[in-house]
């Protein structure tokens, strides 16, 4: 029986703290390091965020991109 990896289950999972919707019927979450405010707030509903953990895959770190100026492509 042959078995099969995907890409998903090749990613290394990570303890990461997100902010999360405090209603319970709302869904929305956001990973730390992209929130921009001390206490964010739902970007979906509006209401409050609580801080919270889940284990997702890492993120690839992108370097910097590089620009060519004043050459025509």
């Amino acid at each position: 029986m042959a078995t099969i990896t995907t890409e998903e289950q090749s990613h290394e999972m990570k303890h990461v703290q997100i902010w999360k919707c405090k209603e319970p019927e709302c869904k929305a979450w956001v990973r730390e390091e992209f929130v921009t405010e001390e206490n964010p707030s739902c970007p979906l509903c509006k209401g409050q965020m609580i801080r919270s953990y889940k284990h997702l895959p890492e993120t690839p770190k992108k370097g910097k991109k590089k620009f060519l100026i004043g050459r025509k492509r």
